[in-house]
């Protein structure tokens, strides 16, 4: 039997003074970027500096790093792309990515983790839900149990990487072959937190 507990990890920024908090673009936003399949040959995603106008202003610069978030997925380069398949994320892909500084140079070697379909792998019955409704569409989470026959019978190399339909929070969950890529590219601004460790709150905690 799968403790997959110990083998999925909640993703999440390391925040900081220096976290580069990234927002998309009007004309990315135009595109629904955040829950629709992006068609490869269009044009890239493009991101920057959330806090631009107040860094620019006081002098402030925010490091690119080899990693980053938006929301809740995350935005890398091609280093990382190279050790990540796009048939590892379930309903989703890699898609071309622009990061744009704060002196409006253009980053054009990230992608976004495209992720437009979800699975529904919250197993209720044994997770801990605060004020648990069976009929409520999304529910807040407190302890993650996952689906055990529904993973086993998806091939391992095409579940790595997805996201669920029912939790009030968007969270991009990753396998730990995803947390073997980022620690041997030693990318220290992500963070992963194991589901069986987890609790709310985490996220805030060094």
């Amino acid at each position: 039997m799968s403790n997959y507990e110990e083998l999925y990890y909640l993703v999440d920024e390391r925040y900081d003074e220096d976290t580069l908090y990234l927002t998309a673009l009007q004309r990315t936003e135009n595109r629904d970027y955040d829950f629709e399949e992006m068609s490869f040959g269009s044009e890239p995603l493009f991101f920057e500096n959330a806090y631009k106008d107040k860094d620019v202003a006081i002098g402030k610069t925010r490091p690119l790093m080899s990693a980053h978030m938006n929301m809740t997925y995350l935005i890398v380069n091609n280093e990382i792309k190279r050790h990540i398949d796009d048939d590892s994320i379930y309903q989703g892909k890699l898609y071309p990515s622009v990061i744009i500084d704060d002196k409006d140079h253009y980053h054009d070697e990230f992608w976004f983790f495209n992720i437009y379909g979800s699975l529904n792998a919250l197993d209720c019955e044994n997770s801990e839900i605060q004020d648990y409704n069976p009929d409520a569409r999304r529910h807040s989470v407190a302890k993650y149990k996952l689906k055990e026959e529904l993973l086993d019978k998806i091939p391992e190399d095409q579940r790595l990487i997805f996201m669920m339909p029912n939790t009030k929070t968007k969270i991009t969950f990753v396998h730990q072959k995803i947390v073997d890529v980022f620690e041997k590219l030693k990318v220290d601004n992500i963070k992963f937190h194991k589901l069986s460790e987890w609790y709310p709150g985490k996220q805030f905690r060094s």
